[in-house]
């Protein structure tokens, strides 16, 4: 038993009374293998006692107003909903990666998907990377640690053009320009909706931003590939929707709300028409998956504004069925045409004949 004076968070210290339990007889038979333990023990250095909720709350004030919007929206959803619940009274020093394996793992049996469980350990990371930065725990136990098996929520579909056109047909304007601009030039919805009629010159767009929760918020890809060419035929049925400053707007004249346009206009239209959709991002998913099929994969992944062709491979192209029959017709005539016929053996009554 000693007293150690324990550090504040905000540079003071508070004297704590220890009481630890050295080892049992057989682990230290003597007292100098106990006074090397103690003096051990003694000599490490103490962490700063705050629960996880503090930590939490100082993040807040600190770290997230230099963060993005949406990004900042991200991990404060994730640490309310699902982290904190969990470890707000622990001890920041007291999270194991133990718990961090743990608590991921009962979240994948309640069935939540493997994005959703990777949003989880990130913002869990994200603040208690923060607390080691500013040394008030040795370590982040989230290092390393690896997600559980488990689901994804939402299956992308690869639209026909047909479908597509369907789709629009059945919908009113903004709404039917909105889902062949879409599925013509693969833009975000949120980059969509944040297009201005000033952001035109000529037939090139300059995307200058997106909308995130009905706010103007900075886009996420580089600024090398926010310039994109608008086909002469879209940008005419583009300019048939009036004038006003932005081009995708509700009657009131702002931008419109992707979750609104999805959950009121767009799901009912395709739920009546019987053509499974997963999102606004399936559009995206559909002109991606028949432009790789056609193009270089390094100008698809320029023109959807990814960080790097992996993700354009791994995430957005789709293998489906009838991509196999080509290939497979093409090696079967290849091994098939200078062979000559085979003979076929007829069961006749009690024996067999050759022809």
């Amino acid at each position: 038993m000693w007293r150690q004076d324990v550090p504040n968070p905000d540079g003071g210290f508070t004297r704590r009374q220890r009481c630890v339990k050295l080892g049992t007889v057989s682990e230290l038979p003597d007292r100098s293998k106990a006074r090397e333990r103690l003096s051990r023990l003694m000599g490490q250095k103490p962490s700063v006692e705050m629960t996880f909720s503090e930590l939490v709350d100082r993040w807040k004030v600190v770290v997230v107003p230099t963060l993005k919007d949406s990004t900042a929206g991200m991990y404060l959803f994730k640490l309310h909903r699902y982290v904190v619940p969990v470890f707000g009274n622990r001890e920041i020093s007291d999270i194991s990666r133990y718990d961090v394996e743990t608590f991921l793992a009962d979240m994948a049996k309640k069935k939540y998907c493997r994005n959703t469980i990777r949003g989880m350990r990130a913002s869990l990371s994200q603040v208690l990377s923060w607390a080691v930065s500013h040394e008030w725990t040795e370590k982040n136990p989230c290092f390393g640690v690896k997600l559980p098996l488990a689901g994804s929520k939402v299956k992308r579909v690869v639209l026909t053009p047909q479908q597509v056109m369907t789709i629009a047909d059945a919908l009113e304007e903004p709404y039917a320009t909105l889902v062949l601009f879409l599925a013509a030039v693969g833009l975000r919805v949120g980059e969509a909706v944040g297009i201005k009629w000033t952001d035109f010159d000529g037939d090139t767009l300059h995307l200058q931003r997106r909308i995130y929760e009905r706010r103007e918020d900075t886009t996420k890809r580089p600024r090398k590939r926010c310039n994109i060419p608008i086909p002469s035929a879209l940008l005419e049925r583009m300019r048939k929707l009036g004038d006003g400053e932005w081009v995708f707007r509700s009657r009131a004249g702002t931008p419109l709300d992707p979750k609104n346009a999805l959950n009121r206009r767009l799901r009912p239209v395709v739920r009546e028409l019987g053509i499974p959709l997963g999102g606004w991002h399936d559009f995206r998913h559909t002109l991606s998956t028949q432009l790789l099929k056609r193009y270089p994969v390094k100008v698809v992944s320029e023109l959807l504004g990814h960080s790097n062709v992996q993700t354009t491979l791994e995430t957005y192209q789709h293998v489906e069925t009838e991509d196999f029959r080509a290939p497979l017709d093409e090696t079967a005539a290849q091994l098939l045409s200078n062979v000559s016929k085979r003979p076929v053996l007829q069961q006749s009554a009690g024996s067999k004949t050759l022809n």
